[in-house]
């Protein structure tokens, strides 16, 4: 039996992320007609290029320490096929007799990151290997804990010290959510540096692909290349025992706000003939708006 030890999607989407921002040192591909003009990218910071797409995404990276608070929205659809799941959680013990279809997943809330308070709330639809029951759940990180209840355990939230939750990983949160202000994004970006070389040279290209309304809002679509062929040597890098599976499609497609040059909406698109197929939708609204998050009310935590 063949074992992958990160799915091909993960992978991808992981691959996706890196490559997206490291394409800001990347050659662009500019639209058709595209000519040079300067907007304002912010506090302090340069003039960003609104026909460059590699200018627009590093104005991206480099206003994330400004970010006070912003809405986020998270929909997934798609369909995963039940032979690949049935490896994958092969010793779960899930009984999997059908495709998964993703489609109505959601995830919304908003993202405090002045106070790193976030609430967040999350819908799954029926699924035959979740007993055909729509599932709901709902997550409040405030003052270094976290609150989180799932409809399938009952309608309280149970509460969780973040220390404690720390302590019991095989990695350190902090490293994963660096703590807000003008070094909140010095662990991203050095990672990205790490790897811009690498990226480049497996042709990463960022294409601007026109303008278009996000919200009502005037929005940069760019799209990013993704390099199948040293997509899939990283899947089989990640297999062990038999042929890896393979990804057959992917894109990625970003839409920046013109007005801010922030972030506006993330599309990452997956097929493989093997595992099925993903469409990851992410939207960000409402920047720096005021935002209150706070814990339950003692009577809706269970004991």
């Amino acid at each position: 039996m063949i074992r992958v030890r990160r799915s091909a999607f993960a992978v991808l989407a992981g691959f996706v992320l890196v490559a997206a921002a490291a394409c800001s040192s990347g050659s662009a591909t500019n639209a058709p007609g595209a000519g040079s003009s300067g907007a304002a990218g912010g506090s302090g910071a340069p003039a960003v290029n609104q026909n460059d797409p590699n200018s627009i995404i590093t104005s991206v990276i480099n206003g994330g320490s400004d970010i006070k608070s912003f809405h986020l929205k998270i929909s997934l659809s798609g369909t995963i096929k039940a032979a690949a799941l049935k490896d994958a959680m092969a010793s779960s013990g899930m009984q999997i007799t059908s495709d998964v279809k993703l489609d109505g997943t959601a995830i919304e809330g908003d993202v405090d990151v002045a106070n790193s308070a976030v609430h967040l709330s999350a819908n799954v639809p029926a699924m035959a290997m979740l007993g055909n029951i729509p599932i709901t759940g709902d997550v409040i990180v405030v003052s270094n804990t976290m609150y989180y209840k799932v409809s399938l355990l009952g309608p309280k939230y149970t509460k969780t010290d973040l220390g404690s939750l720390a302590s019991d990983l095989p990695v350190s949160i902090p490293s994963i959510l660096p703590s807000p202000g003008a070094s909140a994004m010095t662990a991203v970006t050095d990672q990205i540096d790490q790897l811009r070389t690498q990226m480049k040279a497996a042709g990463v290209v960022a294409t601007l692909v026109g303008v278009e309304k996000i919200g009502g809002q005037d929005a940069n679509h760019i799209n990013v290349s993704v390099p199948i062929d040293k997509l899939n040597a990283e899947i089989a890098a990640q297999a062990s025992g038999g042929p890896a599976v393979t990804i057959d499609s992917a894109s990625v497609d970003f839409w920046v706000y013109k007005s801010s040059n922030r972030l506006a909406q993330m599309e990452v698109k997956g097929a493989s003939s093997a595992f099925g197929s993903l469409d990851l939708m992410i939207t960000v609204t409402n920047y720096d708006q005021p935002v209150t998050i706070s814990a339950p009310a003692a009577s809706d935590i269970g004991a």
